[in-house]
């Protein structure tokens, strides 16, 4: 399936201080930035997992050719400075990489919350179009502001969309799994005229309020602008805007059926261990007790994957590699499993299997 990967991206492609000839390039001191190429040129030579935040998660996420990059930056020169640089050096690995500009997401305090409205909005636009088109979305809440990834990891929670992050120090990737939540997504629903209305244009102070005497419940979700009108809040336009994504999905996949066999009659691997890397029976009895899993084969055809991918969504058959380089053991795994958003659902629980 293919992916649309919507990553933040921020300044540590300037600011990390390294060897790169203009390391620890600091606006606050006037530092011009660098030329252009010499940036791509210094990218396509570096240790990716080194050479930026948003370059060390990427490159974990095994990339491919069908892949759509989505570099969201803020409304700052160097933002957008290193996202075009980010865009050149993906060009060549993924089918597409777009510059997604957040108007007003930048360094003053009285235009952030207008800036996180602007993420919502463009991230919950790309969401939307991707689900349309059958492709799949990813979070890469790595770089830029700290309420940037607060705010994608929030949205990754409510509209069940995977979350992947890396902190500089990390060496593997960290996935913040889906979460089963239950929120009320209906409570937008029953105040859809309230938040057509606020979203519409300004409301004068006074007319907002009107409303809000006899629905108190919505007064935590606006906040008054300092110019005479009243706005949904960021948190508010977040909950505005995902409860209606949300509720355009349609309901959640649900874990597929159990199969009641006991896990050995699953297991349909030879006991020759053919230099397998240690540990490969326990990890095979984990994925046979598994209750939907049906049978774990080896299958030379997997091993080209990173770790895990879905196969065959119809029939739910995932492809799952255990080990490193040198002594991979591809696998097999069928399930119970049927259609894309279910067994999506499975193979994102095996991708937390170590």
């Amino acid at each position: 399936m293919p992916r649309q990967i919507l990553c933040t991206v921020g300044t540590s492609l300037l600011t990390n201080r390294d060897g790169r000839p203009w390391g620890g390039w600091n606006l606050r001191n006037g530092d011009p930035l660098p030329a252009d190429d010499e940036v791509v040129r210094w990218l396509r030579r570096a240790d990716a997992a080194a050479a930026s935040a948003e370059t060390n998660t990427l490159a974990r996420l095994d990339l491919a050719e069908t892949d759509i990059l989505v570099l969201l930056h803020s409304d700052t020169l160097e933002g957008r400075f290193c996202a075009e640089r980010l865009r050149t050096y993906y060009a060549s690995s993924v089918r597409e990489t777009i510059l997604v500009h957040i108007g007003k997401l930048g360094y003053g305090a009285a235009q952030f919350t207008s800036g996180l409205k602007a993420l919502v909005d463009a991230a919950i636009r790309r969401v939307h179009q991707a689900q349309d088109r059958g492709i799949q979305t990813v979070f890469c809440a790595t770089g830029g502001f700290k309420a940037e990834i607060a705010f994608l990891n929030l949205m990754g929670a409510l509209l069940g969309i995977e979350v992947v992050y890396i902190h500089e120090l990390h060496r593997e990737l960290v996935r913040l799994p889906r979460l089963p939540l239950t929120w009320d997504a209906a409570f937008v629903a029953r105040h859809d005229d309230f938040f057509r209305w606020i979203d519409s244009e300004p409301r004068k102070s006074a007319e907002v309020e009107s409303w809000l005497k006899g629905r108190p419940e919505l007064r935590p979700l606006v906040e008054d602008g300092g110019d005479g009108h009243t706005y949904l809040s960021a948190a508010g336009d977040l909950l505005y805007k995902v409860a209606a994504e949300r509720l355009s999905m349609g309901p959640r996949a649900l874990w597929p059926e159990a199969d009641p066999r006991p896990p050995h009659e699953k297991n349909h691997l030879s006991g020759v261990e053919h230099h397998r890397a240690t540990g490969w029976e326990r990890f095979v009895d984990r994925l046979c007790a598994i209750d939907c899993v049906t049978s774990v084969h080896y299958d030379s055809r997997c091993a080209g994957i990173r770790s895990v991918k879905v196969m065959d969504a119809a029939n739910g058959v995932i492809g799952v590699c255990y080990g490193g380089p040198e002594d991979v053991l591809p696998l097999r795994v069928e399930t119970t499993a049927r259609g894309e958003a279910q067994t999506d659902l499975v193979a994102s629980y095996l991708q937390h299997m170590k």
